[in-house]
């Protein structure tokens, strides 16, 4: 038993082995940007409708759709860092507040 699974892992170790490149040659790791999220909450008497105004405002303005939520009316985006966001002055929304971790006592 032993011995067939050193076989079998055989071919595969000398894949890795024979594609390995120096580490001078390996590409660079790209930095990730991340863009700050907020949580869209729309007016409780929203219609689905005013809900989409809402979500397309945000996309006019850089805003990139994260999640729609169902148990509340709202949804989360993200922006760039730079730029300006009217969204809660928007008529349907009710409130614009970071998407952060929330912890209980």
């Amino acid at each position: 038993m032993f011995i067939r699974r050193i076989r079998t892992l055989s071919p595969s170790l000398r894949f890795l082995s024979a594609n390995t490149q120096p580490f001078s040659n390996r590409p660079k790791p790209t930095t990730i940007t991340t863009m700050p999220s907020y949580i869209v909450t729309c007016k409780d008497d929203a219609t689905p409708e005013q809900i989409e105004a809402a979500k397309q405002h945000a996309k006019d303005q850089g805003g990139t759709i994260g999640h729609e939520y169902t148990l509340i009316k709202g949804f989360s985006v993200s922006f760039p860092e730079d730029s300006v966001q009217t969204l809660s002055s928007h008529e349907h929304v009710k409130d614009v507040e970071a998407d952060q971790e929330m912890r209980t006592q």
